[in-house]
């Protein structure tokens, strides 16, 4: 199972539109918030992905959810963006509540940087941002396959095109 992976587009819709007709077929893609309006597009214009996404602090007027628990190939897969777990400062209270959740994977963004880390056996992926990136790395976005070994990671930075795996 192939999952792309995007978040803090921010109306930065030329490069999410760029990044999807490149991918390719994908099982599911994923908006994990700040980009309502780049959603409505984007369906519109690739009715024919599986998309699942959340609202963002910067989505004030979306009716999208703020969280999703979603079963993804046996997998629990939870998707937030971060911002009421204060995921700036730590990821202690992401890790917690995905943990209470019984999430395996846990994906999120809000901080604009990319990061793959293992936590007692939880995944948890920020894809960094298409809109900007905090650590001067360039607009990135993820992969995630799915496999008998559980997710595998993969960050894409869009302006070096190179890949960093879990």
């Amino acid at each position: 199972m192939r999952i792309l992976v995007v978040r803090d587009t921010h109306g930065n819709y030329r490069l999410l539109r760029q990044v999807v007709k490149a991918a390719g077929p994908v099982d599911l893609l994923l908006h994990a918030g700040d980009g309502s309006s780049d959603l409505t597009k984007l369906a519109r214009e690739f009715p024919a992905h599986s998309l699942a996404a959340v609202a963002g602090n910067c989505d004030p007027f979306s009716t999208q959810p703020r969280e999703l628990l979603l079963n993804v190939g046996g997998q629990k897969l939870f998707l937030t963006h971060g911002d009421r777990y204060q995921v700036k400062w730590d990821l202690l209270r992401l890790f917690l509540e995905g943990q209470e959740r019984g999430a395996d994977l846990i994906v999120f963004g809000h901080t604009h940087c990319p990061l793959i880390n293992y936590e007692q056996g939880i995944l948890l992926f920020n894809p960094g941002s298409l809109s900007r990136n905090n650590r001067g790395e360039g607009p990135s976005y993820g992969w995630l396959e799915l496999g008998p070994g559980g997710f595998e990671p993969k960050l894409v930075f869009t302006e070096t095109k190179s890949e960093v795996k879990g």
